[in-house]
């Protein structure tokens, strides 16, 4: 039922009431003795704390201010994390009412009309929830079964008109609860919880165009028609939004799931998202929401869970960040100006398709070597500690597949940069660890070559793949893939 609560207590109205000045929200938790209440709100995907109480020997209390509170979704928490969730907004003097045997279905508002239609709908949701988990069971099981072959063919006929029926009555109370939902975004158009409802819609897609013989004319109709449509029922002017977690999680959605996973589908659909966020917020890069998205999307890029994602990091810190397209208190604010300025220093060096910084470094035969004068087809770099636990494991695996698999007849070097100073062990290290038939052993004796910042080492084992250009085709990746990216790009040159 937590689960349940977290899904559909994201709604919250706006309706008129008698304006009242600051807050002053009574809570009665039955059950609860002499203890402390937590009152927190939603912004994104964080819960955070905005005031605490003790109640009294009847679970009493008072949220009370001099001034009102952002409008919003809000958390009251009891001592045991659980919690119930009510509407802040317009109304703000109003009194709740709930026991610790059920906070969720034993909750009582009066004096928020707001927060009444807002519980009705919490509830009315659960049941919608309730109808439709068995079924949801059910295809489960029938999706469940991978051989099928062991049925007869009536068997098999039965479990296909079964999941029919069922995918029909799932559709049934989709199409009821829908019409719930556009009942109250027609009677409350202005609301916070229509603002919600539209937000969390999910965009019906036309099917494909066909032509007269029924043959799509036009296989990206879809994923076209979902990136032009993806946003129209936001609200991009009503900040409310960031105070529940719907917004934030319809941007995830939109760029990690309904894109196509490269750079060049994601940038052209950043801009544009901003770009329509300033036209409807009218408030220019001041704006609540539009910093709130690009502030979302520079957090999801700055640490890319996938190669090559650097490079749209390197892309808002250009476009947005240095160009100074960002509030005016972000420019002023030149600590964090300074912090992520280092973070794009780093990563726009080393990111995919980027030319290989050059190093002067000193090897374990007693030679300097100048690291882009190197000759192969493909070059592998791993930066590694000889303290480093990860490290004592990577490294061997790749000589391994390295030998297993003759790379070095395919003109592939593998060059072991040495992250320390410390020389003796170094080279004692490097025959333990069986490396050092293989591949070109290097370290900075001095520190002076900066190849921390060149290269983004924070930690060890990192590897980068350049090609015979010393362009950066892939980075950070465990030894096998490091194997499949290098005989790929070798059937390609084929």
């Amino acid at each position: 039922m937590k689960k349940l609560l977290l899904f559909t207590a994201f709604f919250g109205i706006t309706v008129g009431g008698f304006a009242q000045k600051g807050h002053k929200i009574d809570v009665q938790v039955k059950g609860l003795k002499d203890t402390t209440l937590i009152l927190g709100h939603h912004y994104g995907n964080k819960k955070l704390v905005a005031d605490t109480i003790r109640v009294d020997a009847k679970g009493k209390g008072v949220f009370q201010g001099d001034t009102a509170l952002p409008s919003g979704m809000y958390l009251v928490l009891t001592p045991d994390m659980r919690f119930f969730e009510i509407i802040v907004d317009k109304e703000q003097h109003f009194k709740v009412t709930t026991d610790t045997a059920d906070l969720f279905q034993n909750l009582k508002i009066e004096g928020s009309s707001e927060n009444t239609v807002f519980n009705d709908y919490q509830k009315i949701s659960s049941d919608f929830y309730i109808k439709r988990k068995p079924l949801f069971d059910k295809l489960r099981y029938y999706y469940g079964i991978e051989d099928t072959t062991k049925f007869s063919a009536k068997e098999r006929k039965k479990q296909r008109d079964s999941i029919t029926i069922i995918r029909a009555e799932l559709e049934e109370i989709r199409t009821q609860q829908l019409a719930y939902e556009d009942n109250i975004i027609s009677k409350y158009p202005k609301s916070f919880l229509t603002s919600i409802l539209n937000t969390m819609r999910e965009l019906d897609v036309p099917d494909f165009p066909r032509d007269e013989h029924g043959t799509i004319t036009d296989s990206l109709f879809q994923y076209n028609y979902m990136r032009t449509h993806f946003f129209d029922r936001v609200n991009f002017a009503d900040e409310r939004l960031l105070r529940s977690p719907v917004y934030e999680m319809k941007i995830n959605q939109f760029f990690d799931k309904e894109l196509v996973q490269i750079p060049d589908s994601i940038i052209p659909e950043v801009d544009k998202l901003l770009t329509r966020i300033i036209v409807e917020e009218k408030k220019g890069y001041e704006g609540k929401m539009y910093y709130y998205t690009l502030h979302t999307l520079f957090m999801k890029y700055q640490n890319p869970k996938y190669m090559g994602f650097d490079n749209i990091f390197v892309y808002l810190m250009e476009q947005y960040y240095i160009s100074h397209k960002i509030p005016e208190r972000i420019i002023n604010d030149s600590a964090y100006m300074a912090q992520i300025t280092d973070r794009y220093q780093k990563m726009s060096r080393n990111r995919i398709g980027a030319l290989a910084p050059d190093l002067l470094l000193y090897s374990n035969q007693n030679q300097w070597v100048q690291l882009n004068s190197i000759e192969a087809d493909f070059v592998v770099i791993y930066f590694y500690d000889i303290d480093c636990g990860h490290c004592k494991k990577i490294l061997p695996e790749w000589n391994n597949l390295y030998t297993k698999n003759k790379l070095q007849d395919k003109k592939v070097v593998s060059i072991y940069i040495y992250t320390q100073t410390d020389m003796e062990k170094w080279k004692e290290y490097i025959v333990e660890r069986g490396i050092d038939k293989t591949g070109i052993h290097l370290f900075d004796p001095y520190q002076n070559t900066n190849f921390r910042t060149y290269y983004d080492i924070y930690s060890t084992p990192v590897a980068y793949v350049l090609d015979s250009q010393k362009k950066i085709i892939a980075k950070r990746l465990p030894p096998e893939t490091i194997l499949e990216v290098i005989q790929h790009e070798i059937k390609k040159k084929q």
